[in-house]
């Protein structure tokens, strides 16, 4: 608390817009206007009536004798892939506990990333997320490179790149945050952290359960509720145990789809006018079930599914004449499925003189969806004259008015196998050693479809192709069929010895070896084979890590790290013979040094935990196009980038009643070089082609310079019989940051539009919590999310700032220009669980 609130400070590049400090900002969320609405105006004064009676409980906890039982509980942790409490650890750790889930309201990615200091996303729309530690981004749209995050289920990668699977939150014993490479134990992907999801085991004590509800209303928006219900139990005592969990839930829309018409003509979008219009459902259940053969060895197994349905679009057109900061004009109604089911095997065994572990799973996923793509068609229509004649109102090929939609059918598959063996006991050597080996299959059918136009030679007139040229009967005018296949091999090892009593030292290797087949087939239009596309490369590397930590007492402890992270290079597409992008992309490489502290004090009622880094990426992977072949687009090797910063977090038992947290964290990130495209590959025109990719000095995008979340609750116990009572204020804040490298290069120049209207802005949001409870039978709670009804841009599609606006192809069109997707207006939700068996 001490250290925000004195202002922790990172270099600051973009003082010219005005960025207020973290502190004026919390205290001006307490200091607004009331005098607009009478809701607002209530609210804030239970706010800081309840604030005052904290203030004033906390000074009288000062002079009264602390309550002896009064105490932080331990927090074990599974980040080394073994059970240790988390402030034993020589690494930086933010961890949430099943009873932390449920009092902070966390039901998914998005709200959990508030907490975590060093986390942030990048999300379009739900499902469709982009996850970051400690700014290691080079910005949302990089599709065909991994993820530089990895996601575990338990032991279970679910990493992907810009769609990363989001479990709900129901029945989860852990989320364990990871911050700075952890390749050695959780291999490639997990190159700038790892964010971890450990779902509660079965049970042999007993019979239990919990069923929960709820319903929300969002301001100016449609309504949510969800069910949420789960069972743990024995079949055969202390032999089998099943534990099992079903969820439904629908989050109402509050984004319009106004009436508007087409930018280069008449034509409207009435019959898709909607109020509300994006949708969210999720549904899925899990099953695990715990069979113990004997004393010494486990079996588990667990399958889980869930469904995802989005509808309507999560951005909106503020700056389009006439629209306001929810609405925006669409032609066509989003859908989007994305359904994945996994099953996990888990088999231990105590063999004295370790514990063995084999783990294999399986992920099938299928995402499915059709976009709006109308704006894409008109730009198109408007720029190429020949398209234009037979796609917008031709004399001999008119077919009317028909919007153009994208259209996606993606498929994914997922073994793997890793089989550990773990020291046991209390000796001064802990050791650890596994192997690995995963297969991934990726297959994509990615289409453009302008309803009822390719069955003409129209088409063909446009390639220049004779008229009689057959084409089949189709609206796809372009189509796209990816597939990849890797397969992974790794050995693992990690060693940590007590030198003394008082200091350890942790070593740790991995080494990989990955072979990666793609092929690429692509129709122009469907039927009509353009390019095939076929690329099979393998790598192979060793990566280290080194620790040392120092007890100052039992209850603090300070140490040093260095830690490797990598993600898996890949072949690019050469959609013609003579494109000149490279065949192939390699690894990109960070490395992490870092000291941290960890501490308890007061008795273990005040923890304080922080860690400093610095950070060099190397070799980073980045997309470019060909300045002759706007069709050819690759990945290359593209540089270096510093970072450096702290994370710290806070919590502090006042007394039985009060609480509080807080989390801090700052990052300062810098591409080391200018870069230039002559850099990459040779140009036919050099003296205009040649365009800077990177600027020196340009921070990284998706990376808040700083970040910070308070929380504060009070418990008010015997509200009546049998019945205690608690109230709860959390807020979080993060500094501007770029939502992708164009920008961030751009703003180098100090490019106006980067500095207004493509900058993700400083933002903030606060929530506020009453509930009651009577212990092991019932509780009902009253939250208000977004509390102050604050507009956050999450993401802001920029896709058309070259067609649009003052300075594209067509000025005088300020219509789909910097989209944001914007958090979710004030909601208030009320909330009932019913335990059973406890």
């Amino acid at each position: 608390m001490v250290l925000w609130f004195y202002g922790l400070t990172v270099k600051d590049k973009r003082s010219e817009i005005g960025r207020t400090h973290c502190r004026d900002f919390f205290m001006r969320a307490f200091t607004r206007e009331f005098t607009i609405q009478p809701l607002r105006r209530a609210i804030a004064l239970a706010t800081i009536s309840s604030l005052g009676t904290f203030n004033a409980l906390s000074q009288e906890s000062i002079e009264e004798p602390v309550n002896e039982s009064v105490r932080l509980e331990e927090i074990i942790v599974t980040a080394t892939k073994r059970e240790e409490n988390m402030q034993d650890l020589p690494q930086s750790i933010q961890a949430f506990g099943a009873d932390d889930i449920k009092t902070l309201g966390f039901s998914n990615m998005r709200e959990y990333k508030k907490s975590i200091p060093s986390l942030s996303t990048v999300q379009n729309s739900p499902g469709r997320s982009e996850v970051v530690f400690r700014g290691v981004s080079t910005g949302s749209g990089e599709w065909r490179t991994d993820s530089g995050t990895a996601v575990y289920l338990g032991d279970i990668p679910m990493t992907s790149a810009t769609q990363s699977v989001d479990p709900r939150l129901v029945d989860i014993q852990r989320v364990e945050a990871l911050p700075g490479p952890q390749g050695t134990l959780f291999g490639s992907s997990s190159q700038s952290g790892a964010l971890r999801i450990i779902p509660s085991a079965p049970d042999h004590s007993s019979l239990y359960g919990e069923i929960n509800t709820g319903l929300s209303t969002i301001k100016e928006g449609d309504k949510s509720h969800y069910v949420e219900a789960w069972v743990n139990m024995p079949i055969i005592e202390d032999k089998l145990t099943v534990r099992a969990v079903v969820y439904d839930s629908k989050d109402g829309g509050y984004i319009d789809n106004v009436y508007g018409t087409n930018i280069f003509s008449d034509d409207d979008n009435s019959d898709v006018v909607e109020e509300d219009f994006n949708e969210w459902d999720q549904k899925g259940a899990r099953v695990s079930a715990l069979w113990s053969v004997n004393d010494s060895w486990d079996v588990n197994l667990m399958v889980m599914q869930q469904d995802q349905h989005s509808q309507g679009d999560w951005l909106s057109d503020p700056g389009a004449p006439g629209l306001d900061d929810l609405e925006i004009v669409r032609f066509h109604k989003d859908d989007r499925r994305d359904k994945w089911w996994i099953s996990a095997l888990n088999v231990t065994g105590d063999l004295g003189f370790a514990e063995l572990s084999l783990t294999s799973s399986y992920l099938d996923r299928e995402i499915t969806y059709e976009f709006d793509a109308n704006v894409d068609g008109q730009i198109r229509a408007q720029s190429v004259a020949t398209y234009g004649t037979y796609i917008y109102y031709n004399v001999t090929y008119d077919t009317g008015f028909q919007p153009e939609i994208s259209v996606n059918d993606q498929t994914a598959e997922r073994f793997t196998h890793e089989l550990r063996l773990s020291s046991t006991g209390d000796s001064r050597l802990k050791w650890m050693v596994g192997a690995f080996y995963e297969q991934t299959e990726d297959y994509w059918d990615y289409v453009f479809s302008q309803v009822e136009n390719l069955d003409s030679t129209a088409f063909g007139a446009y390639w220049g192709l004779a008229y009689d040229t057959y084409f089949p009967n189709t609206d796809d005018w372009y189509s796209e069929e990816y597939s990849a296949k890797t397969t992974q091999t790794a050995v693992f090892s990690e060693m940590s010895y007590g030198l003394t009593d008082k200091l350890t030292a942790t070593v740790g290797a991995r080494w990989f070896e990955y072979e990666r087949d793609r092929s690429e087939f692509k129709e122009w239009p469907r039927g009509n084979p353009y390019d095939t596309d076929i690329y099979e490369g393998d790598d192979s590397d060793t990566l280290f890590k080194f620790a040392v930590n120092y007890d100052i007492s039992d209850d603090q402890m300070v140490y040093a790290l260095y830690s490797e992270g990598f993600r898996l290079g890949g072949a690019n597409s050469k959609k013609n013979p003579a494109s000149r992008m490279p065949d192939r992309y390699d690894s990109d490489s960070l490395i992490n040094k870092e000291v941290g502290l960890k501490s308890q004090w007061l008795d273990n009622r005040l923890q304080l935990n922080a860690s400093f880094y610095s950070m060099e990426w190397d070799d980073i992977q980045r997309g470019i196009t060909d300045p002759d072949d706007w069709s050819a687009n690759a990945t290359v090797n593209m540089g270096d980038a510093e970072l450096s910063g702290a994370e710290l977090s806070f919590t502090f038992v006042v007394n039985e009643r009060l609480s509080l947290d807080a989390t801090y964290s700052t990052n300062d990130s810098e591409l080391q070089n200018d870069y230039y495209l002559s850099e990459l590959i040779s140009l036919s025109d050099p003296d205009n082609q040649d365009w800077l990719l990177g600027a020196n000095g340009q921070e990284m995008a998706i990376a808040p310079p700083s970040k910070w979340w308070i929380g504060i609750e009070y418990k008010f116990p015997a509200v009546m019989e049998g019945v205690d009572g608690w109230v709860r204020y959390d807020h979080w804040w993060q500094e501007a940051m770029y939502h992708d490298w164009w920008s961030a290069r751009d703003a180098m120049n100090l490019d106006p539009t980067v500095t207004g209207t493509k900058l993700i802005k400083d933002q903030g949001e606060a929530n506020l919590q009453f509930g009651l409870y009577a212990e092991g039978d019932w509780s009902a709670t009253l939250s208000i999310w977004n509390l102050w009804d604050d507009r956050n841009a999450q993401w802001i599609a920029s896709w058309y700032d070259d067609s649009f606006g003052e300075n594209g192809t067509w000025p005088d069109v300020n219509r789909y220009l910097n989209m944001p997707n914007y958090n979710q207006p004030r909601t208030i939700e009320i909330s009932f669980t019913k335990t059973f068996g406890q």
